[in-house]
């Protein structure tokens, strides 16, 4: 059996976030042994992941947590980013779904930083982003923030504070 994660490690696993590998073990399913990684997601103990080690569509989902200095370059990469703006509402929502479920650390990281430029461009107008627009950065902000707060080992409420200091943005005043 050839595996590229230990137990013990952890790991993401696409829109569930970071996860703890709890075990790598054999079981019959459908009368066939397989060996799988057993993930526990580190926001929900009680949930439990049995990933195929074979299964390259489900394994191909799972990485190694960013490092800060991954998660720096990252953050360094995006400043003032803002070419992924769709005009087109329903085409721009397409494409942010499919970077949602893709979740590639840079296109969540650069959709999340191309909403809140916008937001900023809008409200300087005396508009707003739309409903879908301000979901999507939820989503997205969600899906950072859980990596970033463990890789970091900041609390979740810190990492936008901890992102806009990086790039020289002023704290919000809410």
């Amino acid at each position: 059996m050839l595996q590229k994660y230990q137990k013990g490690e952890y790991v993401c696993y696409g829109v569930n976030g970071v996860c703890l590998i709890d075990d790598v073990c054999e079981m019959t399913v459908a009368k066939k042994r397989e060996w799988f990684y057993i993930l526990r997601p580190i926001t929900d103990r009680s949930s439990t992941f049995f990933i195929p080690v074979a299964n390259d569509a489900l394994t191909g989902k799972l990485r190694a947590v960013l490092s800060r200095e991954e998660i720096d370059e990252l953050i360094d990469s995006v400043h003032g980013d803002t070419d992924l703006w769709i005009e087109d509402r329903k085409e721009r929502m397409e494409h942010f779904r499919s970077m949602l479920r893709e979740c590639d650390p840079r296109g969540l990281l650069r959709m999340a930083a191309m909403l809140y430029y916008k937001k900023q461009e809008l409200s300087a107008e005396g508009k707003k982003l739309s409903p879908s627009d301000i979901s999507v950065l939820k989503q997205a902000i969600s899906l950072t923030d859980n990596e970033y707060a463990f890789a970091l080992q900041l609390s979740p409420d810190e990492i936008g504070h901890y992102i806009r200091t990086r790039v020289g943005i002023a704290d919000p005043v809410n």
